[in-house]
């Protein structure tokens, strides 16, 4: 078994972020050793982009083989991994039946030490269940972001028929006089299928006025 050592992992349930996509308020596991296995293009797209679930074989060769600096020590992992094709590694964290839970993408240069690393494995054939494919967003980390929040936002304001913030919410993101609640409410949600300058400036303006509360 090949271990790489000494990397940063920014675990995440549902897409892992891409480096430059990492923030300071993340939670960063500093992974002291991890096991590397190399597998071909298809299943790495399927542990990127979807849900899987490992045979017990292969979760039981896995257990306690990462380790982990936490609390001024050295703690295991049960279920961690990292997994490569040649030209992109993904880690990945799996529960005790063997279904994907968590997903890390790398730093860049730790990426490409791992990448050189895995050009000369023999790739494993691992014997997995897709349980879903995941539709792959194109999406930002901080459009995500401003689109849950918005969304709370309008369904709030809509449930608490606040008209005064719907017009707000309204010509802030169409640049238009508002005329009435019904047709606002189903343009607003509508417009965040694509984030675009307006709602930028939305949540900003929000984001600020929230903390200046505090």
């Amino acid at each position: 078994m090949i271990y790489i050592y000494d990397i940063l992992l920014n675990f995440n349930d549902t897409i892992p972020y891409e480096f430059f996509e990492w923030n300071k308020t993340d939670t960063i596991d500093h992974i002291k050793k991890i096991p590397l296995y190399k597998v071909d293009r298809k299943t790495l797209s399927d542990l990127l982009d979807g849900t899987i679930q490992v045979d017990f074989s292969f979760l039981t060769e896995l257990k306690d083989k990462t380790e982990i600096y936490e609390n001024g020590g050295v703690q295991t992992l049960p279920y961690v991994s990292l997994f490569s094709d040649g030209t992109l590694a993904l880690a990945l964290e799996f529960d005790e039946t063997g279904k994907s839970i968590c997903k890390s993408r790398m730093l860049l240069d730790e990426e490409d030490e791992v990448l050189e690393y895995a050009y000369d494995l023999k790739e494993i054939t691992l014997s997995y269940s897709l349980l879903r494919k995941n539709k792959i967003s194109y999406e930002t980390r901080l459009e995500r972001q401003i689109k849950a929040f918005l969304k709370q936002e309008f369904q709030q304001a809509i449930q608490e028929n606040n008209q005064e913030k719907i017009k707000y919410f309204y010509e802030e993101c169409f640049d238009k006089t508002y005329q009435n609640r019904e047709d606002a409410s189903k343009k607003l949600f509508k417009s965040l299928d694509q984030i675009k300058p307006p709602h930028k400036k939305l949540y900003h303006l929000l984001k600020s006025s929230y903390q200046l509360k505090k």
